[in-house]
């Protein structure tokens, strides 16, 4: 066998490892799911075996701080500062793929970044893992209502229906912004922050931010149980993110205009990747 041929068969066993990982770890997505300790063993496993250096180099490492890959904060260029820092070890972004496979996240679409050497659920992360759990939900993202130069304060409405439960709650996401901070970036990270707090009510899994300064959630709850589902889809045509789970079209959700800058698209060179 020729040494192509043996780095093809090397490839084509790590891809079906990780495949399995992928899969053992969408029962870990399941909620009071008390053997789930068993599972992620064996998906953690799995994945340890399947990227190897070798693997990595190949497949994963040329997926980093690209749109179709995932983002980090170390890209090889100069930040705002002026400072250069090297990009990410294979060591930091394997440990990061397989925090990030482990619940439900994939290497590719920007789930997740790459912030000062730990995994981050990005919005389209969020995204995917409520759809996994079948949450429709539609969030209300309104504009900045802080004085702050330094962050603003951006109230977003939330209604969602889980289970055949109907709930919807506010919060205030605050968010960092400086001269080069668009409307655009400045709602797309308030609008992770509010699929965050709802993946967390719903599952009880916060899984943090890279700035624990930059958030700050002001709950207030109210009633939804009489709204219907046409209500909920009425208001999504005015504007902001509506999604029906995994009842939804193989469209992407329906948001507006302004909002529909991913963080891989409005990640500059002065701001954080999707946050």
């Amino acid at each position: 066998m020729s040494a192509q041929e043996t780095g093809l068969s090397v490839i084509d066993a790590a891809k079906k490892k990780f495949e399995l990982a992928c899969k053992d770890a969408s029962a870990l997505q399941i909620i009071n799911n008390f053997g789930a300790a068993f599972t992620a063993v064996n998906v953690i496993a799995l994945l340890r075996e399947a990227l190897t250096d070798e693997v990595m180099e190949k497949v994963f490492m040329p997926l980093m701080n690209t749109k179709v890959g995932f983002l980090t904060d170390r890209n090889g260029r100069p930040n705002s500062r002026g400072e250069t820092k090297p990009t990410y070890s294979l060591a930091v972004v394997r440990d990061a793929i397989i925090d990030a496979v482990s619940i439900g996240l994939l290497p590719t679409g920007n789930q997740f970044n790459i912030i000062a050497e730990r995994m981050y659920p990005t919005k389209e992360g969020y995204t995917a893992l409520l759809r996994r759990l079948g949450v429709k939900y539609f969030i209300d993202v309104s504009y900045d209502k802080g004085q702050n130069p330094n962050f603003a304060e951006i109230p977003c409405k939330i209604n969602y229906e889980h289970n055949g439960e109907k709930n919807g709650f506010s919060i205030i996401a605050t968010v960092k912004k400086d001269q080069y901070s668009s409307h655009d970036q400045m709602r797309g990270k308030a609008e992770r922050r509010a699929k965050k707090a709802l993946y967390e009510y719903v599952t009880g899994c916060d899984f943090g931010d890279a700035d624990e300064q930059s958030s700050v959630v002001d709950v207030h709850f109210e009633d939804v149980t009489d709204k219907t589902e046409e209500e909920i889809a009425a208001k999504g045509n005015a504007g902001g993110t509506l999604d029906f789970g995994s009842e939804a079209p193989a469209a992407s959700p329906s948001v507006k205009a302004s909002d529909g800058q991913t963080a891989a698209s409005s990640a500059g060179k002065h701001s954080n990747p999707g946050f």
